[in-house]
């Protein structure tokens, strides 16, 4: 028995089966392929310069269409960051200063993005902080107060966000986000100083995608070591992005663009049954033994 067989396009080598088999998509449709996050609004926290993993996420989520607020430090970090602001059309008012140890300076944020938005569909929380004796002291020997600092700006602060970006959050079914790294769960040299802070901050990020489910997803990502302003306080640090760029599979150090890419994948809706879990992105080099 003969059966038809389906005229074949010769330019792409496959069956001419009409316009309705293969809709054109609107350009909105392609739109929205192209930028996941257009007609979302986010608050980036710990941007200080254009060498900031902030600030990588910054430039990832405004290319994906995100409308963004940031925040910085102090009025000396605000020269640094006002340019960086301005170059992703960041409105003055929308330019926030935020030192977790002033009080009241986290809760004129929340309030302003309120007045301002309404609601929020992400927060990405990327600030952590240690004294300078803890850098070259041992463990053992940090003082209650230096331990305590650390713990406030680089753990308890994400509670601070957290509690206060609740309401916006959870109108917009939103994301909160923030960083990690490897030192937090292995013993990484000179490192002593972060890793119980890390640790204790991976913990909460457990704990908060429990609390603040099923309307606010949780996430950390933990980044491997990238020359950044930040991290240069580790002692003998040159070393390890040299160890770290060697003995990652990729053999390389991954870029503050790179870890922005997945911050908005996390921000955006293609990562909605995701929640509670720590991202890797530091070329493999979690799995070496």
């Amino acid at each position: 028995m003969l059966t038809s067989v389906p005229k074949v396009n010769s330019a792409s080598g496959l069956p001419n089966a009409g316009k309705l088999a293969y809709p054109t998509r609107t350009w909105n449709e392609k739109r929205r392929t192209m930028e996941p996050l257009q007609g979302k609004r986010g608050l980036i926290i710990g941007v200080a310069n254009d060498k900031s993993i902030a600030w990588g996420c910054a430039q990832a989520c405004h290319e994906q269409g995100a409308e963004l607020a940031l925040t910085y430090l102090n009025d000396k970090a605000r020269d640094h960051v006002q340019p960086l602001a301005e170059s992703l059309g960041v409105p003055d008012r929308l330019l926030l200063p935020f030192d977790v140890t002033r009080e009241g300076e986290l809760e004129h944020v929340f309030a302003t993005l309120e007045a301002e938005w309404g609601e929020l569909d992400f927060v990405m929380h990327a600030m952590a902080s240690a004294t300078k004796a803890m850098t070259t002291s041992r463990l053992l020997d940090v003082t209650l107060a230096d331990f305590n600092f650390a713990m406030q700006v680089s753990c308890h602060s994400l509670l601070s966000v957290a509690r206060l970006g609740e309401p916006l959050l959870r109108k917009a079914g939103g994301s909160l986000i923030t960083m990690t790294y490897l030192g937090s769960e292995r013993v990484m040299g000179n490192y002593h100083f972060m890793g119980p802070m890390k640790a204790a901050l991976e913990s909460c990020v457990r704990y908060l995608a429990e609390e603040m489910g099923p309307d606010v997803r949780v996430h950390a990502i933990s980044a491997g070591a990238i020359p950044t302003r930040a991290a240069s306080g580790i002692q003998d640090f040159d070393n390890l992005l040299r160890t770290t760029s060697e003995r990652a599979p990729l053999k390389r150090l991954v870029t503050p663009r790179e870890v922005g890419n997945l911050m908005a994948f996390l921000a955006g809706p293609h990562s909605q049954g995701m929640t509670g879990g720590i991202h890797y992105i530091d070329g493999g080099y979690h799995v070496m033994g």
